[in-house]
Parts: structure tokens; sequence; C-alpha cells
């Protein structure tokens, strides 16, 4: 490399025009990008419509092409084989350094012995997982509609006949020819296979329009012989270019199949463009809650395989969604029932506050008071002598005084709820109660108390005391390592278009009215929840019933970077989201709160009267350090036991374990 070009370089990519000067990179995007075509308008100006195959008709569901062989290794345990087939493929083009293009048989015939049995494995696993890239496949049936004669032209080293096969599975169909560079030799990086097109067809190069991901090949090349062009951007490349936090996921966790699935299947939402404002909310759901509810409700079904399990009762709210995506990867056998078991019930029937005054005093208050108030009116004596309290202690030495009277109106309650409970004609054996975090599965102990707590499991997210030991009981998170730092967000996922349940009478829910909080919730979650089901339907349409690996840990982390990472198009919807976080339903707090909430911050002054130093606490434990009470100069954050300092509230200068 000469002086100058050490001094001054130039190059380009297929987005941006690149500078480098004295080492310091300059870059624009490159003008092709702003110009706005509608690919619709110039479909009808060609006679001839080509399409490339691969991210352009259709779509791998990993952030990388190779990512398939990574997951071959762990669907397999065959150790070594995505490297080694990585590598076999450099030797094959190597060795046949001649020729344009290779084949899957060239490729595996430089693949390690114990690796070659893989091959058929690995069509299998491309015809699964390809599937339609939608908006691409409205403009492929538009184009035949009015006529025009579809062409497809694709540099792949899969055979033919595979590719006609995955091509037919996914509905492209009628078109006139397929031009594959296994077949011919041929490629679109070299531009020959556009050249053989050409000759093929016997049409001037202008007739032909040709659409594909790849700017060089598919887009400059074609130009070079006098073939229009559109470039279309994958979606994982969309994707991650306005997903910083994908980005961070994706960096923090290489050779992840797990994360790799996630977020593959996260860039489809790049895909859904509706009305602005549901479409923020679907794609919401889409993106963070559905690979958490998907991983949970995997691991349910699983557990009650394992577990004999005949039918699954998922307990309102917060079961809505969970529901929705278990009755599409469940067994057929296994019956599913959306059930009304809220809490208060529990301490109406039970009056049993014993567990909730010895870990939770302060939320005892609000339960007994709420028990209290709603036994009030349906009783002379207690109308007239409830006093107003003021304490947890103060309301359950009330009811104890009175507790015969009590007693009679919880045995009401419990036949109201058993009327309920009997109109499900439940099979009192094998049965699951499916709940997300619990710290006393009232629900589970109230259904119990009717079905016999020795015929239920129940499932959780997560489980907090101990004491619960005494029924059966399984949690999807074992470990307290990744636990979430907004649980609220796996809440807001979860919970049901509904207001706050206050009863169960003559076997409907008794709703409390909602507030102004509630209904901002119920307006936008129905979104939500289709993101969410949308995106396990696409989970069981590439994959069936192969394992993804997405465990609570990866579900843990994306969700934590989203509760650490707030960008300003976020909070303009997250802001006007508050959630409900007490059985009064009368306390609420941000959805996010680190991102809206921060604690005071404290002043250090120099000579006691310039503003040296702020600091400012924010809710989940980060903190941050300005210099003269606005510059920021430090930013300390505790992850997963590890505290990391930043400098300028940027770079990562110091990691503490």
């Amino acid at each position: 490399m000469s002086v100058i070009d050490k001094i001054f370089n130039y190059s380009e990519d297929y987005k941006y025009k690149v500078w480098k000067i004295f080492g310091i990179r300059i870059s624009i995007v490159k003008k092709y990008q702003s110009k706005k075509i509608n690919i619709y308008e110039e479909i009808k100006k060609h006679e001839i419509i080509s399409f490339d195959i691969f991210d352009t008709l259709l779509i791998r569901p990993y952030v990388k092409p190779t990512d398939l062989f990574l997951h071959i290794e762990k669907l397999y345990k065959i150790k070594g084989f995505h490297k080694n087939r990585i590598e076999a493929e450099k030797l094959a083009r190597g060795k046949y350094i001649d020729c344009e293009e290779i084949t899957l048989n060239q490729i595996y015939e430089e693949i390690d012995d114990k690796y070659k049995r893989f091959k058929e494995i690995e069509i299998e696993l491309e015809e699964r997982i390809l599937t339609i890239h939608k908006e691409n496949k409205k403009i492929y049936d538009y184009a035949l509609s009015i006529g025009k004669k579809i062409i497809i032209v694709s540099d792949m080293y899969l055979p033919k006949n595979v590719i006609e096969k995955i091509l037919i599975k996914n509905n492209y169909t009628n078109y006139y020819k397929l031009y594959l560079s296994s077949d011919l030799m041929l490629t679109k990086a070299s531009g020959n296979l556009y050249k053989y097109v050409i000759d093929d067809l016997n049409v001037a190069p202008s007739s032909i329009m040709h659409i594909g991901d790849h700017f060089t090949s598919d887009f400059n090349n074609a130009k070079l012989y006098g073939i229009d062009s559109v470039f279309v951007e994958k979606i994982i490349d969309t994707f991650l270019e306005n997903n910083i936090r994908a980005k961070k996921l994706l960096n923090e966790n290489k050779n992840n199949i797990a994360v790799s699935i996630m977020l593959g299947l996260s860039a489809f939402s790049s895909l859904n463009k509706n009305d602005k404002n549901n479409n923020y909310w679907h794609n919401f759901g889409f993106i963070y809650g559905g690979p958490a509810v998907f991983a949970y409700m995997n691991w349910l079904k699983k557990q009650i395989i394992k577990d004999n399990i005949n039918e699954v009762l998922f307990v309102a709210r917060d079961g809505y969604s969970l529901k929705k995506v278990f009755d599409i990867i469940k067994p057929e056998s296994v019956k599913t029932h959306y059930i009304y078991a809220p809490r208060i019930i529990y301490y109406l029937i039970t009056l049993d506050f014993s567990m909730r005054l010895k870990y939770y005093p302060i939320e005892s208050f609000e339960v007994i008071k709420t028990v209290i108030e709603y036994f009030k009116d349906k009783d002379e004596y207690l109308q007239k002598q409830t006093p107003k309290i003021t304490s947890a202690i103060e309301g359950y030495k009330f009811i104890l005084s009175n507790i015969a009277i009590y007693k009679k109106l919880a045995k009401l309650e419990y036949q109201n709820y058993k009327e309920y409970i009997e109109k499900f004609n439940i099979d009192k054996n094998n049965i699951a109660v499916v709940d997300t975090c619990s710290f006393f599965i009232s629900s589970q102990r109230l259904i119990s108390l009717f079905l016999g707590k020795e015929n239920i499991v129940g499932y959780y997210w997560y489980l907090l005391l101990k004491e619960n030991q005494n029924y059966k009981i399984k949690s999807f998170q074992k470990i307290k390592k990744h636990l979430f730092i907004e649980w609220n967000l796996m809440e807001f996922f979860m919970t049901s278009p509904e207001a706050p349940i206050k009863n169960v009478v003559d076997s409907k829910p008794l709703y409390s009215i909602p507030n102004e909080h509630e209904k901002k919730r119920m307006d936008v979650y129905p979104y939500v929840s289709d993101g969410i089901v949308e995106f396990a339907e696409i989970v069981k349409n590439c994959f069936g019933e192969l394992e993804l690996f997405i465990n609570y840990k990866e579900v843990t982390e994306w969700i934590n970077i989203l509760a650490c990472t707030p960008t300003e198009y976020d909070k303009k919807y997250i802001k006007n989201i508050k959630h409900n976080w007490s059985i009064g339903n009368n306390k609420y707090i941000p959805l996010i709160q680190r991102w809206f909430i921060k604690e005071s911050g404290k002043k250090y002054y120099l000579f006691s009267f310039i503003p040296f130093l702020r600091k400012e606490e924010f809710v989940g434990g980060e903190i941050k350090y300005y210099l003269f009470s606005f510059i920021p100069i430090i930013k300390i954050k505790t992850v997963e036991n590890m505290r990391k300092y930043y400098l300028f509230n940027i770079f990562n200068i110091l990691t503490i374990k």
C-alpha cells in the first residue's frame, strides 16, 4: 500500500460511499437509496420480470445463512459440523477455481467423513425453514396477474430439483423458466448468467427487469448487461439497522443459534406495514413478547407431555396470550381452558391471610381491606360495624372477632365459584394450572379447593416462595441469575385486554370499572397479542416440531436489553402505558420505570457554591455522574452480577464481575 493510500483511501459497499482520511472513516449513504421508485409501475414497463430467490422470494429465519449449519449441529448434537461445513465450501470453491459455481455434492466431497450423512439433512432443513417473503410475493403475484413473463435467476449450490420443490411448496408457480447457477455453472456474481439468460430468451436486455437483494450481483451486474434492476434490502439487514437492541444482543451472543433464530424471526416484523399506531404495538408484541411467550409455552408443551397432562387451565388475565400460543403448538389430545381465578376469590373463600402477613405485610393491608369492603354490604351487622381500617393487623383482628359471620359469607362465595368451575367439566386427573410469576400460587390454591391439589400441577415462569412445596409446582426459570429487570414488561406481554376482575358472578367475570390507565392498556393490547400470536404461527410454519433452543436466558437478556435501552421513538408510545402493581388496582407506575422515573439527584459543590458534580440514581440501580451538573462523565450499570463503567455514558472502560 502506498503512502497516499495510507493517508487517503476510497471504497464502496452496497450501502455506503466511504472515505478514509488519516484513518478517520467518513461515509455517506449512496444516492440510489433515496431514489423512490414505484416497483409496480416499473413492472408495467417490462415484458419479463426476473426474481432472485434467497432473501428475495424466500427467507431463512436466521441472522446468517450459515446459521442453518449451526442449527443442525445443535439439533443432532454433532459438534464441529457448523465450522466444518463452512470450511468444506471454501475448500470446494478453491478446488474448482476454474468453475464459476460448485454443487452441494462437491461441497460434501470435501467435508469430514463423519459429517457426510448430513447432506440430506441440510436439504431437508432448507426445504422445511424457507418461507415466503410476503411483500415480494405480492410483487410476484402482481406481475403474473398482468400477464408478465416471470423468470427466476439465482446463484445457489443446491440442486435444481430441490429448488423447484421449495418454490412449489411456497406457492411460487407459473414462472416461465428457472436459471440456477448450480445447474448452468454460470453465476450472477460474474455476470455470465445474465448473458446466458438474454441469449436463451433471445430478447433485448431492456425488456427484462431483475429484482434481488445483493447490490453487486443483483443490482450492478444486471445493469452492466443492460437489464433494469431493483435492489431490495434483506429484511434482516433492515431489522438490525433499525434496532440497536438487536445488534447489542447479537454482539453479545456470537454463534448462539437461539439468538439467531429469535432475531431472524423478529426481522419478519419489517414486513408488517399497517396503521402506524397499531403497527407499532403489533411489532412490539411480535419482536419482544413473541420470543418470550413462545419460549415459555414451548417449555410447557414438553413438560405436559412428560407429566402426562390431559387438561391445561390458563389463569386469567396473564394466561390470555399464553393460551393462544399454546393452542398453536400443543398436542391435539390436550384440552385447554381460559379460567378466571383471581387471588381475591381465594381470600374471600379461605379467609387465610397468614402467608401474606408473614411475607408481604404491605400488600396484606390491600388484600384484607378489599375482603372487608367486599363483605361489608352482604351482612347487616357488618354494614354497621365494619371499621375503616388503617393496618392489615387491625383488619385481620376484626375478621377474627367476627369469624362466624365471615365464614358464613365465605361459604356462599365457595358455592358461587364451585358452580363456575363445574361448568368446565374438567376431568379431575392430571390437570395443569398455568400462571406467570407467583409468590403465593393463590390461583392454584383456589382451584385445588375444588379439584384436589393432588390432581394439579402448577406451571410458572418463576416461583418466589419455597413454602409452596406441598403443592405440585414446576418453574420454567430456575436460576436466579437470569432475572428480569422489569417484570412489568412480561406482565404487559401476557395480560389480557380485560379490566381487573373483582369476582366471578353467575359464572361470568365481574370487572372493575377501568380507569384511564387500564383503558389505554386495553386499547393497545389486542395488537400486542396479535403480534405475539403471529410470531408463534411463523415459528410453527417455519420449523414445525424442530427445537429452537430459545430458553429463559436468551429471553431474559432480550427483555432486559429492551428495558435498559430506551429510544425516543419507543418512549413516545410507552410513556402512555401504566402498569398496575397493587391488588386494589389503584397504584400505577410507568410500564418501563427506568425510562421515566429516577431518584433525586445529589449535587456536590466546589467552595460550597459551585455545582461541581451531580449524581443521578435511576430505578434499577443505574448511576450517572455529571460534571458541572450537565456534562455526562461516568455511567455505572449493574447487569447479572457485573458492574460496568462507561466513560461519557458511551464507552465501556471497566467491567467488574
